[in-house]
């Protein structure tokens, strides 16, 4: 316990202490680039005013770009236009003086780009923040040396984009790791919840098959003795046959119970697909009733929300994702929707294609709804409605 207390005590100091010094580096930031500023005059005064208004406006959108929280809604447009808001603060700054402590700012906007938008995008920004750069020492303040410095903040530039770049790149092989492996997990908890149903109707089958059809044979073989028995060994004869016939009953009601009480945990396996999973939040609701006993349905079901989820990390850039099973008299119902941004028309690629043919070849029917998020509703028939 007390190991536990100095862990999570000693967690807590270090993000203090990054924090602290985050700070610290925005008030060295803010105080070299206002300091070498006069501000004996009017225009100085505005001059100064404007430059504090950009600050903070850099520093705003910094916050927004790099909070850890997701906004509720319209996360990643929020973000976006935070980096462009620092852009443009950058290019005011830029503007109104020619300290070189606005490089700094520009290597804090090159290591968001990889982060916000996609490798070629990201790129783009990279090397448009150092044409700007070059631009503004080059021909708008004319200073000398104009390539070499630009070759220097551009080398920066590039170090922290490319360290954003690797940092990505290390999180998503993580979380990859982390997704076969809880991927793997499910799948051996529907396996298991497979084969002990199987091995119920296997022992049910051969109950009724065996034993039901050797007592049935032996109640005949006994009713025909009560018929042609005399004496007191009738009596001997009928209550053999009562006892049969009332095992007979028992074999028949134990077969009905183990066929009607197997029952597929399919919400334990999909309680293990979605425990966890980084940068989604998964809201799992299973109706209370719900009850399946066909191994092939419960693994379509399985495979479909193991994809659904795949397609929200890879796709959707979204931070919620809702899921819902549910089962009516005839079908059993599938409900998947995030809040993510999705093409309001979409290229079935591999997975969706074999998710269709998997609830074809069982008679389902499946929509795609991309109007807002990504979303899928799954209907597939039970074995008895067909």
């Amino acid at each position: 316990m007390r190991k536990i207390v100095d862990s999570v005590y000693q967690n807590s100091l270090a993000q203090n202490v990054e924090g602290m010094t985050g700070y610290l580096a925005w008030a060295i930031v803010c105080y070299l680039t206002l300091s070498s500023e006069p501000a004996d005059t009017l225009a100085g005064q505005l001059k100064l005013l404007t430059i504090v208004l950009c600050l903070l406006l850099f520093i705003l959108g910094f916050y927004f770009t790099t909070r850890e929280q997701p906004f509720k809604r319209m996360d990643s447009r929020i973000r976006q236009l935070s980096v462009v808001g620092q852009l443009i603060a950058i290019l005011l700054i830029r503007t109104l003086t020619n300290s070189g402590v606005v490089s700094i700012l520009a290597v804090a906007l090159a290591a968001q780009l990889p982060i916000r938008f996609n490798h070629l995008p990201a790129l783009m920004g990279a090397l448009a923040l150092i044409a700007i750069d070059y631009f503004y020492n080059a021909f708008y303040w004319q200073t000398p040396d104009a390539l070499v410095w630009t070759a220097l903040g551009g080398a920066f530039n590039l170090f922290a984009f490319r360290m954003s770049q690797r940092v990505i790149q290390e999180q998503e092989a993580r979380d990859e790791i982390t997704m076969l492996n809880r991927e793997l997990i499910a799948t051996q908890a529907l396996l298991q919840e497979s084969t002990k149903q199987s091995e119920r109707l296997r022992i049910s089958r051969d109950l009724h098959d065996g034993l039901g059809h050797h007592l049935t044979a032996l109640i005949l073989k006994l009713q025909y003795l009560t018929y042609t028995t005399e004496g007191e060994n009738k009596a001997h004869v009928v209550e053999a046959h009562w006892v049969a016939k009332q095992l007979l009953t028992d074999v028949r009601e134990t077969v009905h119970e183990m066929r009607e009480g197997s029952n597929i945990g399919l919400k334990d396996a999909l309680d293990a697909l979605v425990a966890q999973i980084p940068r989604l939040k998964i809201d799992l609701v299973v109706a209370p009733n719900f009850k399946l006993n066909d191994a092939k349905t419960a693994e379509t079901l399985f495979r479909c929300v193991q994809e659904a989820i795949t397609n929200t990390l890879k796709h959707g850039n979204a931070s919620e994702m809702h899921i819902s099973l549910a089962q009516q008299p005839h079908q059993v119902e599938l409900a998947v929707k995030d809040n993510g941004h999705c093409q309001l028309s979409i290229h079935e690629g591999n997975g969706l294609k074999g998710m269709r043919e998997r609830i074809e070849k069982l008679r389902g029917h499946i929509d795609i709804n991309t109007a807002r998020g990504f979303g899928l509703n799954i209907r597939i028939p039970t074995m008895e409605a067909l």
